[in-house]
């Protein structure tokens, strides 16, 4: 593994996991925060990221909050900590390969909470250029959450100070 395990003593809480990935062969001059949730929408997020990174010297961080989507599905099951760790486990590993592939240095953040504020919260830590995320999804749930303001880009825009970038999920990546 390249990517070795960090205890959480470099991460407050809420962000429990941190896996530090390969060193960049140039130091990194910045650095970039990109959401991850393993949707189709966050992953050519972290893939347009990366190559932005690539052409900046940048690090990225990316940021991965685990929430209800993560979850076992019967919390009421004898082994659910057992799944819940097997399941966060299997998250981490996903995203490292993700990475592995990609031309950046990088680090993986997980933890529970507010998906804006871990993301400003990372942002604020490493004085990152930008915040990237991937365009809302769509449909019914996207609009009730704009509604709400529970959507991530309407939390992060004008009430943070770093700048966010929205990826349309149709964008091409080489």
């Amino acid at each position: 593994m390249s990517g070795n395990f960090v205890d959480s003593d470099g991460d407050a809480p809420p962000l429990r996991r941190r896996v530090r990935g390969p060193e960049s062969r140039r130091e990194p001059s910045t650095s970039l925060v990109v959401g991850w949730d393993r949707t189709a929408e966050s992953t050519v997020a972290v893939r347009f990221c990366v190559d932005l990174a690539h052409r900046l010297t940048a690090h990225v961080h990316v940021v991965h909050v685990v929430d209800l989507d993560d979850t076992p599905i019967d919390p009421d099951a004898p082994d659910w900590g057992d799944a819940m760790t097997a399941t966060i486990t299997g998250e981490t590993a996903e995203a490292k390969e993700l990475l592995d592939g990609l031309a950046a240095s990088w680090t993986y953040h997980s933890g529970h909470g507010d998906p804006a504020q871990l993301l400003a919260t990372v942002a604020d830590r490493y004085s990152a250029l930008m915040v990237v995320i991937g365009s809302p999804r769509g449909g019914l749930l996207s609009y009730l959450d704009s509604m709400l303001r529970q959507s991530v880009a309407q939390q992060m825009i004008g009430k943070r100070k770093t700048p966010l970038l929205l990826v349309p999920a149709d964008t091409q990546v080489t």
